[in-house]
């Protein structure tokens, strides 16, 4: 009896570990999914880009996951950017192994994760993260502003003048001190 359990405890230490751990996708997918979301991730940050410069910096140029901007033609060419993001990726991972990317992205439908599921987390988090450079690039003057003199109270706007910084990202209090 007891040598039963031994054999049982050492198949279960053997082979328990291998059971857990998730198959690599093949080297065609993993390269389909850095070369596709790399280029998804360049091109909505040149649109963005774009759309900022022409708008003045208007949030509206600044894309998150799941969610429209409020600047059609930039949901449009996003839209555009997504669907060849789903093309780049389709037929390098449509019958690779994809459980090594469910530890990012969510599986609502539970495992496997399917293609949809990995290009929808690709698309949203890259989305994302466009969106935080876009605002360190072309910050919102209008929610940065701050006191230039101390009477200025928390949630009042206050006056403030931007700088002559190459980024104009800088505010610049009346007697010449950046904020």
């Amino acid at each position: 009896m007891r040598t039963g359990f031994r054999i049982l405890a050492l198949l279960a230490v053997v082979l328990a570990p291998g059971a857990v751990r998730a198959a690599a996708p093949t080297p065609a997918c993993q390269r389909a999914v850095a070369r596709a979301g790399a280029k998804f991730a360049k091109v909505v940050l040149k649109l963005g880009q774009r759309c900022a410069i022409r708008t003045g910096g208007a949030p509206t140029c600044r894309p998150r996951a799941a969610r429209p901007t409020g600047n059609p033609a930039l949901d449009a060419a996003i839209g555009r950017a997504a669907r060849r993001l789903a093309a780049d990726m389709s037929d390098a991972c449509a019958r690779s192994d994809l459980s090594a990317f469910a530890r990012r992205c969510a599986d609502p439908t539970g495992p496997p994760l399917t293609l949809a599921e990995l290009l929808s987390c690709l698309r949203d988090s890259h989305l994302d993260r466009v969106g935080a450079m876009l605002a360190v690039e072309f910050p919102d003057v209008s929610a940065r502003a701050q006191a230039v003199t101390g009477t200025c109270s928390p949630g009042q706007t206050c006056q403030c003048s931007c700088s002559s910084s190459p980024s104009g990202a800088f505010l610049e209090a009346s007697d010449g001190g950046v904020l």
